[in-house]
């Protein structure tokens, strides 16, 4: 059974049992040990999980952690535990627990969880200092694809603790980038329309809190602007000027949501390559976005003319594909898909 169905069923398991579970044991029997079984570790193989794992701290003696997993009789990831209607999960009730766990084992991971939310921290920001946000949270009955992605490489035969900690750090900037970004958009703030109009040349001179000010409603356009260029028309033809769908001669059809799809992966992808070199062919059966016209240059390939949308990727000559719901869930592969095109490019260097 493949690791998603396997969360799936325990996700079934969670809804029906979630309003049940009236104790912290009993949240760990029905929730959390089947998950870290899921990972692929042996929750009575106490070689790998050690339940009431004792951290020891100064003159603090027989700390507990609930679960320690083990890997070469060292902990690599710690579990702490709390019971199902722990809604908050909040790191200031638990820091001072969790610091001093942290600080005294040789674990680069620990989990804070009620057996439906998962809180993943590590010591990003300051080297053996237990950050204070995670760098990824997992919710058992609200998750997305992607995130599937990033909980497998937690999983026994997957885990390099180097390569986590790494996509760990990845996982944090992106967040707080994608958050910084998110803000700019609803309120620009003084700084980033400064900075817009330093590099866009639109005014001479010091630029005045009247003239930030002034420009506040344009870079609220600007933004929509580019937001819905890149959804609906950032594409090789004038939609206006053409029928929004194509019918080729082998009654091949270009839909708009495939039009949408394009533009979303041209979007991810602006910055790392001219996004000119991006093109598509459709196909009777799916839609090909490629790189520099070849197929064997292929970025994904998106299903959309079905009532279950797929992305699908090309991996060792065997394609891969992906549920989605709606065409904005392309966003949730952007790490794909630029590692694919970088993939393309390293492969095909002259």
């Amino acid at each position: 059974m493949e690791f998603i169905e396997k969360i799936n069923q325990l996700k079934e398991r969670c809804t029906t049992m979630k309003d049940c579970l009236q104790t912290e044991e009993a949240t760990k029997n029905a929730l959390i040990m089947p998950l870290i079984n899921i990972l692929g570790y042996d929750v009575f193989n106490p070689t790998e999980v050690v339940p009431e794992y004792i951290a020891d701290v100064g003159v603090k003696k027989g700390e507990k952690v609930d679960y320690a997993i083990l890997k070469d009789n060292k902990p690599i990831i710690l579990i702490e535990c709390k019971k199902v209607d722990n809604k908050s999960l909040d790191i200031k009730k638990h820091a001072t627990q969790l610091i001093r766990y942290f600080s005294v084992t040789d674990a680069k991971f620990i989990i804070l969880t009620n057996g439906i939310v998962y809180k993943f921290f590590s010591d990003i920001e300051t080297a053996g200092k237990l950050d204070n946000e995670p760098f990824f949270i997992f919710n058992l009955l609200d998750f997305k694809e992607n995130q599937i992605e990033t909980l497998q490489e937690f999983c026994k035969e997957n885990f390099d603790i180097e390569k986590a900690f790494s996509n760990a750090g990845d996982l944090k900037y992106i967040k707080q980038f994608e958050e910084v970004i998110a803000n700019e958009y609803r309120q620009p703030s003084d700084d980033f329309i400064r900075y817009l109009i330093n590099k866009s040349g639109v005014c001479e001179g010091r630029i005045t809190d009247r003239i930030i000010e002034k420009h506040k409603t344009t870079t609220i356009e600007a933004f929509n602007l580019f937001m819905s260029k890149v959804m609906k028309t950032s594409l090789d033809f004038n939609l206006n000027s053409k029928q929004d769908v194509k019918e080729i001669k082998n009654q091949v059809i270009t839909t708009l949501e495939e039009l949408e799809g394009y533009a979303i992966v041209k979007s991810l992808l602006n910055g790392i390559i001219d996004t000119k070199r991006i093109t598509y062919k459709d196909n009777a059966s799916y839609f090909n976005i490629i790189l520099d016209g070849s197929i064997r240059k292929t970025i994904c390939r998106l299903y959309f003319n079905r009532s279950q949308k797929y992305i699908a990727f090309i991996k060792d000559k065997k394609e891969e594909k992906i549920a989605i719901e709606t065409v904005d869930d392309l966003f949730n592969f952007a790490n794909d898909i630029k590692n694919k095109i970088n993939q393309i490019l390293t492969n095909h260097q002259s």
